[in-house]
């Protein structure tokens, strides 16, 4: 009787090797995580532009984006003849109240110093009147008439604020100053051709206000500069 193989006995010949057990796969090593990206870095705000422009309403304060700009020369010189009408009409009736104060010495002295006294009282009239006119609407209503019918607003450059009064009384002469004198010197006789020559002067002032604004990035005119002021588009 033949016996069978013992554990551990050698096989039988012709019988297939037996296959040594195969090591595990080395798994693929992990590429090194990349480094977070960094995040895009925030467009520089345009030098021209302070913050305070687009976060600002027609109100007191400054409060929710309202999408201002600066005003363009155009619509500031039709807010300023919208001005000026006004002001020709209120004038016309002061002219017409207190002109009758002086009609009896103008008849009566001819075209002499009674024309002049009354020349004198119409140029500090019209300087008084168009000074509280504008100085007053630009601190209290952050804008004269004319502009609010255009939608702009006179701030302060700065930060957007209502002007100050001394800053406002600063911008009205540097913007009007010129012109007053111009027609103070223009109506006294002394002067003669001085008077002409400084009125020509106050129109080259005109026009230098007008290039000043045109080429300023902010539409600053020498005026505003000197004030410190700026005149915005408000959201209608």
């Amino acid at each position: 009787m033949e016996s069978t193989g013992a554990p551990g006995t050698p096989p039988e010949e012709g019988a297939p090797p037996l296959e040594a057990a195969a090591p595990p796969p080395l798994e693929a090593a992990a590429p090194p995580a990349a480094p977070p990206a960094a995040p895009p870095a925030a467009a520089p705000a345009a030098a021209t532009q302070p913050a305070w422009l687009t976060n600002i309403t027609s109100s007191e304060t400054i409060a929710g984006p309202a999408g201002m700009v600066y005003s363009d020369v155009p619509t500031r010189i039709f807010a300023y003849i919208i001005d000026a009408i006004i002001l020709s009409v209120a004038f016309f009736f002061l002219y017409t109240i207190f002109g009758t104060m002086f009609i009896g010495t103008l008849f009566l002295g001819g075209f002499g110093f009674g024309a002049f006294i009354w020349f004198v009282a119409l140029l500090v009239v019209y300087a008084a009147g168009s000074a509280i006119y504008f100085i007053y609407t630009w601190t209290r209503m952050r804008g004269s008439p004319g502009q609010r019918v255009m939608g702009l607003e006179t701030l302060n450059a700065a930060d957007g604020a209502t002007l100050t009064q001394p800053q406002a009384i600063r911008r009205y002469l540097f913007l009007f100053g010129p012109f007053v004198l111009a027609q103070a010197l223009a109506i006294i006789p002394l002067f003669g051709f001085a008077g002409t020559l400084v009125s020509f002067l106050g129109l080259i002032y005109a026009l230098y206000l007008l290039y000043t604004a045109s080429n300023s990035p902010r539409r600053q005119g020498f005026h505003d500069a000197q004030a410190n002021t700026v005149v915005v588009k408000i959201k209608r």
